[in-house]
């Protein structure tokens, strides 16, 4: 009877020849894992990334296809449908994991029959880790029932964990069952925020997540490489998008027994939190130079007249509470209904966010 695998290794690709060597040979070299299987979904790539990964030839190697280029939520969860793993293990085909990450990762869950658990990341640009000596917690830290709703109040609040945080979907082990038992997908209509989103859903029934304070995956940083994040953003329909992805995490919060008046306010505090997330990320890709200036400019001026239109927001921005990482001159400019001294905001932010991030 042929044992069962262990880890589903499912990586999403669209035009990435220039990273699978880094990304398939740190999987390669994972030490006393054995059972894994690698899926790779091509998401329409137009390229020689597919070629490339055949020239592996590996036995433990399954490689999909989507017909269309359909965004890195229906890639992982064409593999997912397609995984027959215990534990799921998602990761992005421009990063790489350390040698000993998917035994210590699995060896923690089978050691204390955990759902979920993560490790810390390095964050690499232009070949130095800006996140030595640097982690979200002190300690390896366990999270059941309480401290679970504390980390949701906590990331509508603050931004500082990131997308590997507790919330995302990259470098942790999720018990496939978990997923399958609870019909748990990416929302194919996101293409941004859609790891965290799927984060959400998942802690949703998760009994217990646990941390691991070692830094297992590297996740590297491409200045003036053009992103998808700017094309899912274009678009008139962004606040619409915001709270899609507030819909799903209300759910979340009801299902973890969160109060209804506490779970409206929670609500109004997200809705601000990400309107500004979002400001905040357009104004990243302009001041990293992902897009062209003028370009960058013209799609954020359209969300901010939007933003600035939208009557639940107006609502939401008077009992916004803005946390000690954040700009405070953003909401008291949305407060205001000032396209300039937003954009003035928004634009310091972005400096003062890309230079923290160097001198760490």
């Amino acid at each position: 009877m042929q044992e069962q695998i262990k880890i589903s290794v499912i990586i999403p690709i669209y035009n990435g020849e220039i990273f699978i060597k880094k990304c398939l040979d740190s999987l390669l070299v994972q030490k006393n894992i054995k059972n894994c299987e690698i899926i790779v979904v091509d998401d329409a790539s137009t390229d020689n990334s597919v070629n490339l990964i055949k020239s592996y030839n590996l036995n433990n190697l399954k490689i999909f296809s989507l017909p269309l280029n359909s965004g890195p939520s229906a890639a992982r969860n064409l593999g997912l449908k397609n995984a027959l793993g215990e534990y799921i293990y998602f990761f992005d085909i421009d990063d790489s994991i350390d040698i000993n990450a998917l035994t210590i990762l699995y060896e923690t869950a089978k050691a204390c029959n955990c759902d979920y658990v993560f490790s810390d990341f390095k964050k690499f640009e232009s070949q130095e880790n800006q996140r030595k000596n640097v982690y979200n917690y002190p300690n390896d830290t366990l999270f059941k029932n309480e401290e679970i709703i504390k980390a949701m109040k906590r990331e509508l609040h603050d931004a500082s964990l990131g997308h590997l945080g507790l919330f995302g979907c990259n470098g942790r082990l999720i018990k496939r069952s978990v997923l399958i038992n609870n019909n748990i997908f990416f929302d194919e209509k996101l293409r941004w925020m859609e790891d965290k989103t799927f984060g959400w859903k998942v802690l949703s029934f998760v009994k217990e997540a646990r941390y691991i304070r070692k830094q297992l995956y590297s996740y590297y940083f491409h200045p003036n490489v053009k992103t998808g994040v700017i094309a899912s953003l274009n678009r008139d329909s962004t606040i619409i998008y915001i709270k899609l992805i507030l819909d799903q995490i209300q759910k979340s919060l009801e299902t973890r027994l969160v109060p209804n008046a506490e779970i409206t306010k929670l609500r109004k505090q997200g809705l601000i939190f990400f309107t500004i997330q979002t400001l905040v990320t357009i104004s990243n890709q302009i001041f990293l130079k992902k897009i062209d200036k003028s370009s960058g400019k013209k799609i954020r001026r359209r969300l901010i007249s939007n933003i600035l239109a939208d009557s639940e927001i107006s609502q939401s921005i008077k009992s916004y509470s803005c946390s000690k990482t954040e700009s405070r001159w953003i909401p008291k400019a949305i407060s205001l209904k000032s396209i300039l001294l937003l954009e003035i905001a928004c634009n310091f932010r972005a400096r003062d966010i890309a230079n923290e991030r160097r001198k760490i």
